[in-house]
């Protein structure tokens, strides 16, 4: 990512958002992992750290990679403030993972996917880093298979941040999780509540596109607006709105 992307402008708004400190997900993905003691734990597009960080306790050790700088640095004052001794960060990319083969037992992802430049290339390297038996948890939004839908959701998460990429629809998932020997489940999908004040403050979104984004949610279907529970306030300002989420679980074959 660049420097224009909002990660490396608003850092230390992601370590301290309510949606990735503390949401459910997190338990849910402990849960689902089995973690012991001896496992090793990467955590692709760490952001702040609180997905390594929360599992740090469970297992022996934590990795987290990031492709921006300063949510690195973010993430590892974190984790020292938490004293989470077992826990490292560094910088690099989801499709070239600095690690050998079959390096961890439990591989994670939250709410980062989307970002990615090429989706399928950091699936393939999730597969290649990750142990036989081995689960990847990947927790992210994602699209309907609905193609007016799915533009629809994309088109706007663009709008807010042209650093995301595309949310992938289940079916996707499914494809590229059978293309590198995967099994996938659908543990969990639940509607990920978004404020629309402090999204696009977060954002660092520009008052032009901001007037794109305002537009684009009051000219939404009925069905687009029933999907993703669109809400104005009485002046018809947006207020709130909700992106469809998941957790899904991989296990290498």
């Amino acid at each position: 990512m660049t420097n224009e992307t909002p990660f490396s402008k608003n850092a230390e708004m992601y370590r301290d958002k309510k949606v990735f400190a503390e949401e459910e997900d997190l338990g849910l993905m402990i849960k689902t992992a089995d973690c012991r003691s001896e496992h090793r734990v990467l955590d692709i597009g760490a952001g702040a750290g609180h997905t390594a960080l929360a599992f740090s306790p469970y297992v022996l050790e934590c990795a987290g990679i990031d492709a921006t700088k300063e949510m690195v640095e973010v993430a590892s004052s974190f984790a020292q403030e938490k004293g989470a001794g077992n826990v490292r960060f560094q910088q690099g990319t989801a499709e070239s993972l600095p690690f050998p083969d079959d390096s961890f037992d439990i591989i994670t992802c939250r709410y980062a996917a989307h970002h990615f430049s090429d989706v399928r290339k950091s699936v393939s390297e999730v597969a290649r880093v990750l142990k036989k038996n081995g689960r990847f948890l990947l927790v992210d939004h994602y699209a309907p298979e609905a193609p007016a839908l799915d533009e629809f959701v994309n088109h706007l998460n663009r709008l807010r941040d042209p650093s995301h990429v595309r949310e992938s629809s289940l079916s996707e998932w499914q494809a590229m999780f059978a293309a590198n020997q995967l099994d996938y489940q659908d543990i969990q999908k639940w509607n990920l509540p978004i404020q629309y004040e402090s999204w696009i403050k977060r954002g660092g979104t520009p008052a032009d596109r901001e007037k794109q984004i305002i537009s684009l949610l009051h000219q939404a279907s009925e069905k687009a607006r029933d999907t993703f529970c669109v809400k104005f306030t009485q002046n018809g300002h947006p207020d709130s709105f909700c992106l469809k989420a998941i957790l899904i679980q991989g296990i290498k074959r």
